[in-house]
Order: C-alpha cells, then structure tokens, then sequence
C-alpha cells in the first residue's frame, strides 16, 4: 500500500521531518520570538570567550590549511 504516491517507508521519513521541522518552528516561535532570548552568538567563530582552543583539545576538523 502506498500513501501519496510513495512506498510506506518512505511516507514515514516524509512525516518525521515534517514533525522535527514543526517542533523546530516551534522552539525558535516560543524561545526566541516571543520570550525574547537570544541565539547564542559566543560560539559563532568556534571558539567560546576564555578558552584556548588548543588547550582544549578542539581543532577545525584536522584541516592544515588555516581553516581557509
């Protein structure tokens, strides 16, 4: 039996990312909208304020390149 056309199991990934894509919709309408917090801007270079990214261990997935 097909639903829309397409194959059962391929409905149901088809219904799953509708529904991880509503409750996303969702967090970003409550959280951010309308509570009025922030997107967390620290980690937008990869790096959070106050650590030393060779201290801790991260790297920019083992490129030699300078992360160009």
């Amino acid at each position: 039996m097909t639903a829309f056309g397409m194959p059962d199991s391929m409905f149901l990934v088809f219904v799953a990312t509708l529904l991880a894509g509503s409750v996303g919709a969702i967090h970003y309408v409550v959280v951010h909208v309308l509570l009025g917090r922030p997107v967390n801007e620290g980690t937008k270079d990869g790096t959070i304020e106050g650590t030393d990214p060779l201290q801790d261990g991260v790297t920019d997935g083992g490129s030699t390149d300078g992360g160009r």
